[in-house]
């Protein structure tokens, strides 16, 4: 699956998946302004994710 496809799959997202991505956006400005790596590890379905902030317009480069 291509990253446009993924972007447009989020876009059309449920609340509840929109919720998840507000909440994530929010851990990493933390981690940010805590002076910390922007990144995530998180355990689903016996796959271990990294989501790492690589920019954010404004708040992170």
């Amino acid at each position: 699956m291509k990253n446009e496809e993924l972007e447009q799959y989020l876009s059309q997202a449920d609340q509840s998946v929109k919720d998840f991505m507000a909440e994530v956006l929010e851990t990493l400005g933390k981690k940010i302004s805590e002076e910390e790596e922007p990144l995530i590890s998180l355990q689903y379905f016996g796959a271990k994710l990294e989501i790492k902030l690589l920019s954010f317009d404004g708040v992170y480069d």
